[in-house]
């Protein structure tokens, strides 16, 4: 019995080395580090940090995250078997009724916000009220949304990409 258990846990503890290694030299992506964070970086500071132009950056972002999850999640496709690609057909469905559902409440929460911390009572004095910043920070959310998204599709892709002769696996 005793025996039994060291053997298991030796071979737990080989099979998780690799793993270690890979984790240890390199770490996962960080907020920040994509192109597209450069890229909306580079025109809010061109927009001078002012609300409208970093509200028009950040909505650029929005679309280019879009297109980042897309393309990652068609990426990671072809180098699926058939099984785990429509495992991930699926998981791509769930997850955009999850986003969804995310936008849903985060519109909902900064429109709460709106009304209670600046006390708009209607649209109309809000207006008046000019500058805010918080449609800003309702897209900059819904962004967060969509990168979270990527970065877990690349960590995928990253995975497979780091066993040898795995890069593509049988359909």
């Amino acid at each position: 019995m005793t025996h039994t258990l060291i053997g298991q846990a030796v071979a737990a503890l080989l099979l998780a080395a690799p793993l270690a290694v890979v984790a240890e030299e390199e770490p996962p992506p960080t907020r920040g580090s994509h192109p597209i964070d450069h890229k909306t970086d580079s025109c809010m500071e061109e927009g001078e940090w002012r609300t409208p132009a970093m509200l028009a950056c950040a909505a650029d972002a929005y679309d280019d995250w879009q297109a980042e999850v897309e393309r990652l999640a068609s990426r990671l496709s072809g180098r699926l078997g058939s099984e785990a690609r429509d495992a991930l057909e699926l998981a791509q469905q769930q997850w955009a009724l999850g986003r969804d559902a995310d936008f849903a409440f985060i519109a909902a929460y900064y429109a709460d916000l709106k009304h209670a911390e600046e006390g708009y009572a209607d649209e109309a004095s809000q207006a008046d009220a000019g500058d805010t910043p918080w449609p800003l920070a309702e897209q900059l959310r819904r962004n967060a949304v969509l990168e979270d998204r990527a970065y877990q599709l690349q960590r995928y892709l990253d995975g497979l990409e780091e066993l040898p002769g795995r890069a593509r696996l049988p359909h």
